[in-house]
């Protein structure tokens, strides 16, 4: 299988279909897998899928077109005059999503779309025929389940009781069931560090002692704050239940935690969700150094035994 776009969804197959046996090549424009991720999670990522037998092509060039072989397809692609091709059973093509709206008769409502034939809306759900309202994926917002309900409920209770609950956008943690996994809340660090003066830590699975129980060492935790006020901004995990980890950063952030405050919650050890506070603490010490957090140091602190 070849694999055209390496997004969430592009990474999803790719990973899924390299797990049932298949023979996986992922090709990216881009110089990146995951090009909205973090950084470091891009990296973790691609590294795991190439240990994993995924042949990951990343700045390949332009698709030139595809033929039809005797087993399947080729895709030709071409860089800076070189031209090369690839071949396999089937091309899944992953860059990008549009609204299969044509059928609904939208325009007859007068409610508009866009190029892609998302329905538009407004800061409470209602289409340009004020009667109507859209939510979820077809208003083509986060296009994810929790989100599509937040925004269900709004539309609904607009409808009925007219323009009382906005549209929102609250601390979304975003994750996607690879293997490894990756999850997300808040920005990446780059873009941290274009509003805020940011502190970082980070504390690779290959040294935590769940994960290593588990022989899950694949990947990491990382946790961005504010400098200034202590606030945690982001949180990006790559690795066994990494959804579970930023959903418990995800709290702590709507919570408006101070990274120090999180570091001090004794989470239950040795759990995969209590290496978010050991991580929180790194960067608690480097924001206050003389504070100590004895209770929650990294585990390679610890004495040995």
């Amino acid at each position: 299988m070849l694999v055209v776009g390496a997004g969430a969804t592009g990474v999803q197959v790719a990973s899924i279909f390299n797990a049932f046996g298949s023979e996986v090549q992922l090709f990216q424009t881009g110089p990146r897998i995951l090009p909205s991720e973090d950084e470091d999670v891009s990296a973790a990522v691609a590294a795991a899928f190439r240990e994993s037998g995924i042949a990951v092509h990343e700045n390949f060039g332009a698709i030139d077109s595809f033929e039809k072989t005797p087993a399947g397809v080729r895709m030709i692609f071409s860089k800076d005059c070189h031209r090369d091709s690839a071949e396999a059973t089937l091309v899944v093509v992953a860059v990008g999503w549009e609204a299969k709206t044509a059928g609904l008769s939208l325009a007859t409502a007068g409610v508009e779309t866009d190029h892609r034939g998302f329905v538009k809306v407004d800061g409470y759900g209602r289409t340009s025929t004020p009667h109507i309202f859209a939510a979820g994926d077809v208003t083509g917002r986060l296009m994810l389940v929790p989100q599509a309900i937040q925004d269900g409920f709004a539309a609904a209770t607009n409808a009925v009781l007219g323009r009382t609950t906005p549209l929102s956008d609250p601390v979304t943690p975003i994750g996607s069931f690879t293997d490894p996994e990756y999850a997300q809340v808040g920005p990446t660090e780059a873009k941290a560090r274009e509003n805020s003066d940011v502190v970082t830590a980070i504390m690779r699975f290959d040294s935590t002692t769940r994960t290593i129980i588990g022989g899950r060492k694949t990947g990491f935790c990382k946790v961005i704050a504010d400098r200034k006020t202590f606030r945690i901004l982001g949180c990006h995990v790559v690795g066994e239940r990494a959804v579970e980890i930023a959903q418990v950063a995800a709290i702590a952030i709507a919570a408006g935690m101070r990274v120090d405050e999180l570091a001090r919650v004794p989470l239950s050890f040795p759990t995969y969700a209590g290496i978010l506070a050991r991580v929180a603490a790194g960067v608690a010490r480097q924001l206050n150094p003389k504070a100590g957090w004895q209770a929650q140091r990294p585990e390679s602190a610890w004495p040995q035994f």
